[in-house]
């Protein structure tokens, strides 16, 4: 199927997912079905044997379209036909597959990567990360919650008392701070993010093996 807010393109055994909004590939209501639809068919690849996911141009996504998320949270019919619980579910269905695949699923994190686009980074098995992105859980100067599994992940890579923090707060913060609290494994200029990604999925490809994450990135020559 083609799809207007993200691409798929798969070469030599590697998928590479790319939300495709730019300049800041907002992720919209359309955005989240088509990304559901798309998980569909990469599960039926016998052939794929790693995955990389990043924006199209400068950044790799500034997260929900915040619009349409606020109208969807606030339409008392939606969430009293469970609408919003649906969407939710959904979309949480959607990310698990990422971290459930049993081939290496790598981010290649560049600009900025807030709200639900940090949730779905969350969800891959590594994040690379150019050295000026900026990263961050916006939701609560919305007066809402990350809704797709971003608190429970960072707790567990950064703790939970970082993860109240960073959740409750809202604020943004830089690669640095994000690889001193394991919320990215490896910090590149920006420029080659994303050729590293691939360099990396081909260097483990294929002898990967599921659990085994960091030790793989003790190996890594990229």
């Amino acid at each position: 199927m083609e799809y207007k807010t993200v691409l798929f393109e798969f070469n030599d055994g590697i998928g590479h997912i790319i939300m495709n909004r730019p300049p800041s590939n907002t992720m919209t209501v359309e955005f989240f079905m088509e990304l559901g639809l798309l998980v569909e068919e990469i599960k039926m690849m016998t052939e794929l044997k790693a995955l990389v996911i990043s924006g199209q141009g400068r950044h790799f996504s500034a997260g929900a379209e915040l619009d349409e998320l606020i109208n969807l949270v606030s339409d008392e019919n939606s969430i009293k036909n469970n609408d919003l619980s649906d969407f939710l579910s959904k979309n949480l269905e959607t990310f698990m597959f990422f971290e459930q695949a049993n081939f290496p699923v790598i981010s290649a994190i560049k600009g900025v990567c807030l709200g639900s686009a940090l949730e779905l980074a969350l969800f891959t098995h590594y994040r690379f990360c150019g050295e000026d992105a900026v990263l961050g859980l916006p939701e609560t100067t919305f007066n809402l919650l990350p809704g797709i599994g971003g608190i429970t992940r960072i707790a567990k890579l950064a703790g939970k008392s970082k993860a109240l923090e960073l959740v409750l707060r809202g604020n943004t913060f830089s690669a640095e701070e994000a690889l001193s609290l394991n919320i990215v494994d490896h910090i590149l200029p920006k420029k080659k993010v994303i050729q590293a990604a691939f360099d990396f999925a081909v260097s483990i490809m294929h002898d990967y093996r599921k659990g085994k994450e960091k030790i793989y990135l003790q190996k890594m020559h990229i």
